[in-house]
C-alpha cells in the first residue's frame, strides 16, 4: 500500500511540475514565469500585512492587565 501511495504522489507531483512549467502557446510564458515576475509584489504585500498584524497584536492585550491570565 505504501508503494502505491508513493507512486501516486510521485505521479501527481510530476504532472503538477509539468503543468506549471509548460509554456503557453500564445505568450510563450509559463505559470512559473508569472509567479516569479510577481514575487516582489507578494513580498511587499506580506511585509505590510505582517507590520499591521504586529501593530494590532502589540496593542491588543498588555501583560498584567484585565483579561490577561498568567499561568506561571
Amino acid at each position: 500500500m505504501g508503494f502505491i501511495k508513493g507512486a501516486l504522489f510521485g505521479a501527481v507531483a510530476y504532472a503538477a511540475i509539468q503543468h506549471i512549467t509548460k509554456k503557453d502557446i500564445l505568450t510563450g510564458r509559463s505559470i512559473l514565469d508569472d509567479i516569479l515576475e510577481k514575487a516582489p509584489e507578494f513580498v511587499d504585500k506580506t511585509r505590510s500585512l505582517a507590520q499591521e498584524v504586529g501593530i494590532i497584536s502589540d496593542s491588543a492585550i498588555e501583560p498584567n492587565t484585565e483579561g490577561y491570565l498568567d499561568y506561571r
